[in-house]
């Protein structure tokens, strides 16, 4: 396969990727969470400078085909792309007749990250550089686990994800009955809260989500949760776990052990070394109780 000349990025992880490997001359599109993913990206890798910005600004001035994960399709196809990546990207899934060949990465495990790097690389014509980003992320979790303190029991973690058991765009339109129901996180989270000494519920690695029984929450009695707000959703606030029936019953509630991180640990992208080193303290605060 020739190298692709007009690339359209159609998931943030994927740019993040094609920046980090400096493809910028051939990447004709982008959607509207690419930008701010890079910039998440360049901040927790520490890169900065003239240079950089000027590349930002390229990137900036790329057209957008919408948000992730439905794009605008028809704004797709009129860039003209002769190569289209995504990752779990629905409009790929609607429409297969795209005028370019289309490669859809499902990524759930850090060896999937590894799989999805080094394609890119082959794609680009950079397969050495793809292994050298390969090495950088081993060695970046390597450190944050060399400087782990190991609790002598794993604590059972959940990690609710969202609250919401009807998603819509507008968060107005979803509901929540955190009561009966509530999402835990897949993707890169039971393999995070495992490597920082944690032993996740209800998921396992490989695993999306889950939507859980707070009857079965109620028998598992984490010794740890993990609340994360779904990239802000409002419902989160809505539903302090505090204030959810039978949720004060639940043992990490009684103890405080429930913890807000602020990095999504089932994102699986170029920056869960950083979601990894936060999991890792809160859990070894946990054990410090």
């Amino acid at each position: 396969m020739d190298e692709p000349r007009r690339l359209l990025s159609l998931a943030p992880n994927v740019s993040m990727i094609l920046f980090a490997l400096g493809a910028d001359d051939v990447v004709v599109g982008r959607t509207s969470l690419c930008l701010p993913s890079i910039r998440d990206y360049l901040e927790i890798w520490g890169f900065s400078g003239p240079a950089i910005e000027s590349r930002l600004q390229h990137w900036a001035a790329l057209p957008e085909v919408g948000g992730w994960p439905s794009g605008d399709c028809e704004r797709a196809k009129a860039l003209r792309p002769d190569m289209i990546l995504a990752s779990a990207t629905g409009p790929l899934a609607a429409h297969e007749n795209w005028p370019a060949p289309s490669v859809n990465f499902d990524i759930r495990t850090l060896a999937d990250i590894d799989r999805q790097i080094t394609a890119i690389g082959e794609i680009l014509g950079k397969p050495q550089a793809a292994r050298e980003m390969v090495a950088q992320l081993a060695v970046r979790r390597e450190s944050v686990l060399a400087r782990r303190s190991v609790s002598s029991r794993r604590p059972t973690v959940l990690f609710e994800y969202c609250v919401c058991i009807k998603y819509h765009p507008e968060p107005a339109c979803r509901f929540a009955n955190p009561g009966r129901f509530i999402m835990a996180g897949g993707y890169l989270a039971p393999e995070l809260i495992r490597m920082s000494g944690g032993e996740p519920l209800f998921v396992k690695p490989g695993d999306a989500v889950a939507w859980i029984d707070f009857q079965d929450i109620r028998e598992a009695q984490p010794d740890v949760i993990l609340a994360f707000d779904c990239n802000g959703c409002p419902n989160s606030m809505k539903h302090p776990i505090a204030a959810r029936p039978g949720w004060p019953d639940l043992k990490a509630v009684a103890n405080s052990a429930v913890y807000r991180p602020r990095r999504n640990l089932a994102n699986p992208n170029l920056c869960h070394p950083e979601a990894l080193a936060e999991l890792a303290d809160l859990l070894a605060a946990w054990a410090e109780r």
